[in-house]
């Protein structure tokens, strides 16, 4: 292998590391979107566009969790900060119309954020296919191929990626294994002289 193409090689890996990384947060501020949405929905003040994307539901939960509880023992409501209305309005208004095309993957992509913000109302996602006749596993495999292409699209347009409330958010994202501590700062695992920017040379190379 010539020097030429171990550089493009090792480049093209640190670039799959990076959007499989971006992918994760990409996913988790796909839930916060509807989280929030869904704590916005105060009688049914929302725009239409919004409605269409994310069903409608009330009094859920926290990752299948509890809101909460006052001194004397009330439910207090979570209310979405401006800053997380902000990053939703970019998953929604930005992201989806822009990025997202096919119906099925927006379906999938909307589906999915919902039964991981709210799963003991709207249902777990395995439910969701099952009632629809859909294969469980394809379904999984468009969501994952949609989520990593929206990381890479960001990649590409080098896009500031902001990162979700993780600790609102982290009690509904799966299991991952990632250290939620250090998704603060994206490429946190590189040097900042190792860090891939996006370069069209090296992609025409490969």
């Amino acid at each position: 292998m010539s020097q030429k193409s171990a550089l493009t090689f090792n480049q093209l890996n640190e670039n799959a590391a990076l959007i499989m990384e971006l992918s994760f947060v990409v996913r988790a501020r796909i839930i916060e979107a509807a989280d929030t949405m869904l704590h916005l929905n105060v009688g049914m003040i929302r725009p239409s566009a919004v409605r269409t994307f994310w069903p409608t539901y009330q009094d859920e939960t926290i990752g299948g969790h509890s809101l909460g509880y006052g001194n004397n023992g009330s439910n207090i409501r979570y209310v979405p900060s401006s800053k997380a209305i902000s990053r939703a309005e970019e998953v929604l208004y930005y992201w989806v119309p822009e990025y997202v095309h096919d119906i099925e993957r927006r379906l999938i992509l909307s589906q999915y954020a919902m039964c991981m913000a709210a799963p003991k109302k709207v249902g777990s996602f395995r439910s969701f296919c099952e009632k629809t006749g859909r294969v469980r596993r394809t379904a999984e495999r468009r969501l994952d191929a949609q989520i990593i292409d929206l990381a890479a699209i960001i990649w590409k347009k080098t896009q500031s990626l902001q990162c979700p409330d993780w600790s609102r958010v982290s009690p509904m994202l799966p299991k991952s294994g990632i250290d939620l501590g250090k998704m603060a700062t994206v490429m946190h695992w590189m040097s900042e002289g190792a860090k891939p920017s996006h370069n069209p040379e090296m992609q025409e190379a490969a």
